[in-house]
């Protein structure tokens, strides 16, 4: 199945959610109007990164019924990067959706592994989400969820083709890593998508934040890319700044994939054989 992606490198205005929903309307009409099957956008596109301030964390769907109603209005599926939500117990969560061309919520996700800076303040989801849409089966993960192959394994048990993944990732999550390379998440991220791809027989969306003109005391390092079994990057930025591209994917190929290497026979079949004496 051929499906035509969007791919959103979004400078996130900090803590302007009025301002970053509007500007995603604009994103979401131009995808549309490039015939774009799904819009994909970063994580914490709303209000940038909280950093412990639950005053911008959404409490009652009001963000989710508005990525509902843009994905109804211009009849495409929306990847709503990811959200802070608050449930009833005030727990804050960060989720992303998938909502259909219809407005309908396919899939929730709730990010299990937590950046560093976000364990203080969000608690951990603690499920995998696999789901159908038109364009076959798809997981959703967040961010630092890339660097762990665990995530990755289970959606493939539970048959996912298409694995998309907000993201916030800045060249400064490398810690003192900087001093032996700067260019250190870089090349992490470039490595981990092609690999998850490869060792996954998936299609892999990532999606980065972009760096704006403001003062940040973060550098986000862009990246964002689609990478596939056989052909590695389809389409990567290598840049930081905000732009969209689109890019169509051939999810037939994960069938070759399958029949070349039989990592999913293997991880099916034989789910402990890697850990036997």
């Amino acid at each position: 199945m051929d499906v035509m992606i969007a791919v959103v490198q979004f400078a996130v205005a900090q803590a302007r959610p009025e301002e970053n929903l509007e500007k995603m309307r604009r994103f979401v009409a131009t995808a549309a109007a490039s015939r774009a099957d799904m819009v994909v956008f970063p994580e914490d596109f709303v209000t940038g990164p909280l950093c412990g301030d639950a005053t911008l964390a959404d409490y009652d769907g009001c963000y989710r019924a508005y990525f509902q109603q843009l994905a109804s209005e211009y009849t495409i599926d929306i990847v709503a990067g990811s959200i802070i939500e608050g449930d009833q117990d005030g727990l804050l969560y960060n989720t992303a959706y998938y909502i259909d061309k219809a407005g309908n919520v396919r899939g929730r996700y709730r990010k299990v592994n937590l950046w560093l800076s976000e364990r203080s303040y969000l608690t951990p989801g603690n499920e995998v989400v696999a789901f159908d849409t038109d364009y076959g089966r798809v997981g959703l993960i967040i961010c630092w969820d890339l660097i762990f192959p665990e995530i990755f394994r289970e959606m493939m048990r539970r048959g996912v083709e298409l694995v998309l993944c907000p993201s916030y990732w800045c060249v400064e999550d490398a810690g003192v890593g900087l001093t032996h390379d700067p260019n250190s998440e870089v090349k992490l991220v470039d490595a981990l998508c092609v690999a998850r791809a490869f060792e996954n027989e998936v299609v892999l969306v990532y999606a980065n934040a972009a760096n704006n003109s403001s003062a940040q005391h973060e550098t986000l390092i862009g990246r964002s890319q689609i990478a596939a079994p056989f052909r590695g990057a389809l389409q990567r930025l290598g840049h930081a700044r905000e732009e969209m591209f689109l890019q169509k994917v051939e999810t037939t190929l994960l069938k070759d994939a399958e029949t070349a290497y039989e990592i999913r026979k293997d991880v099916l079949e034989r789910p402990g054989f890697l850990f036997r004496a």
